[in-house]
C-alpha cells in the first residue's frame, strides 16, 4: 500500500503543478491568489492524497470490495470538496485578489484530477 500511496503522491502533485502553471500562464492568474501558490499546491495535494489513503486503508480492512466502496466514497467526498473553491468564488467581495472563474475553475479541476490519480492508484488490483 505504501507504494500506491508514493505512486498517487507523485503524480497527483505533477498534475496539479502542470495544471497550475498552465492556467496560471492561460488565465494570467496573479500571485496573490494564494490557493494557487505553488506550495500551497503541493502541501494540499499530498494531505488530500494522504487523507484517502487513511479512507483506503480503513476501507480494505471492512469492505467485501475495498476498491468499489472506496471509489464510491472517494466521489462522494470529491462532491464535497468542490464546495470549497466554490466558497472562495462566490464571495462577494472576494477575499482574494485574483479570484474569478479562471482561478475558482483551476482549483475544482485540480480536485477532480486528484481524485482520479488516487482512485485510479488506489483501486488497481
Amino acid at each position: 500500500m505504501l507504494s500506491r500511496v508514493a505512486i498517487a503522491a507523485v503524480v497527483a502533485v505533477l498534475v496539479n503543478v502542470v495544471v497550475r502553471a498552465l492556467a496560471v500562464a492561460l488565465f494570467d492568474i496573479p500571485d496573490a491568489f494564494e490557493h494557487l501558490a505553488l506550495r500551497a499546491v503541493i502541501v494540499s495535494t499530498l494531505v488530500g492524497v494522504l487523507a484517502a489513503a487513511l479512507v483506503y486503508a480503513l476501507v480494505a480492512r471492512r469492505a467485501a470490495d475495498p476498491a468499489r466502496t472506496f471509489t464510491r466514497i472517494a466521489v462522494v467526498v470529491l462532491i464535497l470538496s468542490l464546495a470549497a473553491p466554490l466558497w472562495v468564488g462566490l464571495q462577494d467581495p472576494p477575499e482574494y485578489p485574483g479570484t474569478d472563474a479562471a482561478s475558482v475553475g483551476t482549483l475544482m479541476l485540480m480536485h477532480v484530477l486528484t481524485a482520479a490519480v488516487v482512485i485510479a492508484v488506489f483501486s488497481r488490483r
